[in-house]
Protein backbone atom coordinates (compact mmCIF):
# COMPACT_ATOMS: atom_id res chain seq x y z
CA UNK A 1 0.00 0.00 0.00
CA UNK A 2 3.05 1.86 0.81
CA UNK A 3 4.40 1.96 -2.71
CA UNK A 4 1.10 2.59 -4.44
CA UNK A 5 0.62 5.63 -2.32
CA UNK A 6 4.06 6.34 -3.40
CA UNK A 7 3.67 5.75 -6.89
CA UNK A 8 0.48 7.49 -7.19
CA UNK A 9 1.88 10.90 -5.74
CA UNK A 10 4.79 11.10 -7.88
CA UNK A 11 2.03 10.88 -10.99
CA UNK A 12 0.11 13.74 -9.74
CA UNK A 13 3.57 15.59 -9.45
CA UNK A 14 4.44 14.46 -12.53
CA UNK A 15 1.12 15.23 -14.21
CA UNK A 16 1.27 18.76 -12.30
CA UNK A 17 4.59 20.01 -13.19
CA UNK A 18 3.72 19.03 -16.93
CA UNK A 19 0.52 21.07 -16.16
CA UNK A 20 2.77 23.92 -15.21
CA UNK A 21 4.99 23.84 -18.22
CA UNK A 22 1.86 23.91 -20.68
CA UNK A 23 0.58 26.63 -19.21
CA UNK A 24 3.70 28.73 -19.11
CA UNK A 25 3.96 27.74 -22.98
CA UNK A 26 0.67 28.86 -23.53
CA UNK A 27 1.16 32.37 -22.17
CA UNK A 28 3.76 33.44 -24.61
CA UNK A 29 4.73 37.03 -24.75
CA UNK A 30 3.12 38.89 -27.50
CA UNK A 31 5.23 40.30 -30.24
CA UNK A 32 5.67 43.98 -31.01
CA UNK A 33 3.65 43.72 -34.18
CA UNK A 34 0.74 41.70 -32.39
CA UNK A 35 0.58 44.60 -29.79
CA UNK A 36 0.70 47.54 -31.63
CA UNK A 37 -1.92 45.94 -34.14
CA UNK A 38 -4.36 45.26 -30.87
CA UNK A 39 -3.98 48.89 -29.97
CA UNK A 40 -4.68 50.25 -33.26
CA UNK A 41 -7.15 47.99 -34.04
CA UNK A 42 -9.05 49.03 -30.38
CA UNK A 43 -8.44 52.61 -31.39
CA UNK A 44 -9.93 52.17 -34.67
CA UNK A 45 -13.05 50.78 -33.47
CA UNK A 46 -13.41 53.59 -31.03
CA UNK A 47 -13.13 55.99 -33.21
CA UNK A 48 -15.99 54.42 -35.19
CA UNK A 49 -17.52 53.85 -32.44
CA UNK A 50 -17.65 57.81 -31.48
CA UNK A 51 -18.29 58.60 -34.95
CA UNK A 52 -21.55 56.65 -35.33
CA UNK A 53 -22.97 58.00 -32.24
CA UNK A 54 -22.65 61.79 -33.85
CA UNK A 55 -23.91 60.74 -37.14
CA UNK A 56 -27.04 59.23 -34.94
CA UNK A 57 -26.00 55.24 -35.52
CA UNK A 58 -28.82 52.89 -33.62
CA UNK A 59 -27.83 52.36 -30.26
CA UNK A 60 -27.79 47.94 -30.59
CA UNK A 61 -24.85 49.10 -33.39
CA UNK A 62 -23.30 50.99 -30.65
CA UNK A 63 -23.30 48.61 -28.18
CA UNK A 64 -21.93 46.21 -30.63
CA UNK A 65 -19.26 48.29 -31.74
CA UNK A 66 -18.15 49.08 -28.50
CA UNK A 67 -18.20 45.87 -27.06
CA UNK A 68 -15.71 44.81 -30.16
CA UNK A 69 -13.27 47.64 -29.03
CA UNK A 70 -13.25 46.25 -25.40
CA UNK A 71 -12.72 42.72 -27.03
CA UNK A 72 -9.80 43.79 -28.95
CA UNK A 73 -8.31 45.81 -26.12
CA UNK A 74 -7.55 42.59 -24.31
CA UNK A 75 -5.03 41.79 -26.68
CA UNK A 76 -2.62 44.59 -25.51
CA UNK A 77 -0.70 42.77 -23.51
CA UNK A 78 2.20 44.82 -22.71
CA UNK A 79 3.55 45.14 -19.22
CA UNK A 80 3.82 48.95 -19.39
CA UNK A 81 0.35 49.44 -20.61
CA UNK A 82 -1.52 47.04 -18.44
CA UNK A 83 -2.80 49.84 -16.15
CA UNK A 84 -3.13 52.17 -19.07
CA UNK A 85 -5.19 49.47 -20.74
CA UNK A 86 -7.71 48.91 -17.97
CA UNK A 87 -8.43 52.81 -17.12
CA UNK A 88 -9.35 52.45 -20.67
CA UNK A 89 -11.38 49.27 -20.47
CA UNK A 90 -13.18 50.90 -17.78
CA UNK A 91 -14.32 53.70 -19.99
CA UNK A 92 -15.48 51.44 -22.82
CA UNK A 93 -17.96 49.99 -20.02
CA UNK A 94 -18.96 52.91 -18.96
CA UNK A 95 -20.00 54.23 -22.71
CA UNK A 96 -21.67 50.76 -23.24
CA UNK A 97 -23.48 51.36 -20.00
CA UNK A 98 -24.58 55.07 -20.63
CA UNK A 99 -25.63 53.35 -24.39
CA UNK A 100 -27.76 50.93 -22.80
CA UNK A 101 -29.74 53.31 -20.45
CA UNK A 102 -30.44 55.72 -23.84
CA UNK A 103 -27.89 57.95 -22.22
CA UNK A 104 -26.29 59.44 -25.44
CA UNK A 105 -24.25 62.51 -24.00
CA UNK A 106 -22.50 60.22 -21.03
CA UNK A 107 -21.52 57.78 -24.19
CA UNK A 108 -20.41 60.47 -26.45
CA UNK A 109 -18.28 62.35 -23.56
CA UNK A 110 -17.04 58.09 -22.57
CA UNK A 111 -16.44 57.06 -25.96
CA UNK A 112 -14.25 60.52 -26.79
CA UNK A 113 -12.45 60.21 -23.56
CA UNK A 114 -11.90 56.36 -24.41
CA UNK A 115 -10.52 57.62 -27.83
CA UNK A 116 -8.18 60.22 -25.91
CA UNK A 117 -6.73 57.26 -23.78
CA UNK A 118 -6.39 54.59 -27.05
CA UNK A 119 -4.31 57.44 -28.09
CA UNK A 120 -2.00 57.83 -25.18
CA UNK A 121 -1.46 54.70 -24.93
CA UNK A 122 -0.46 54.13 -28.92
CA UNK A 123 1.88 56.89 -28.36
CA UNK A 124 3.53 55.45 -25.12
CA UNK A 125 3.91 51.96 -26.96
CA UNK A 126 5.69 53.77 -30.21
CA UNK A 127 7.56 55.66 -27.46
CA UNK A 128 9.07 52.60 -26.17
CA UNK A 129 9.50 50.63 -29.09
Amino acid sequence: MNTFKKILLSSVMAMSLATLSFTAAAVAKASHEEVKSAIDNTLAKVEEANRALANGTDNEKLIDMVTDARQLQKDISNSILDVKRNQASNVLKQARTALLNNDLQAAKESLTDAVNRYKTIQDLYASNH
